[in-house]
């Protein structure tokens, strides 16, 4: 127990890095998507001159929740208080 809470004590700026870096990097790639199509000003044609019934112009949005925006902070401030630990332990 005694050697445990040592080896806990001596690398606690890098267990606080690595969990932030893990939040973090979770976070980051945690954006949701929309698709928004809309009817376009003009009706296009074809090669053959035809014209296009369905002429779109769509739009995707990506757009991070806010609760995954509140973990992607902590994850930073994570980071940044064990960057700050390890380079004050030296």
């Amino acid at each position: 127990m005694k050697k445990s809470l040592k080896l806990f004590k001596n690398f606690f700026g890098e267990i606080i890095l690595t969990i932030g870096t893990g939040i973090f990097f979770y976070n980051i790639f945690n954006f949701s998507n929309k698709i928004q199509c809309e009817k376009a000003g003009s009706i296009g044609r074809n090669r053959a001159g035809n014209e296009l019934a369905d002429n779109l112009d769509c739009v995707v949005a990506y757009h991070y929740n806010s609760d995954v925006l509140l973990l992607i902070s902590i994850g930073v401030m994570l980071i940044v208080a064990g960057i700050l630990i390890i380079r004050n332990k030296k």
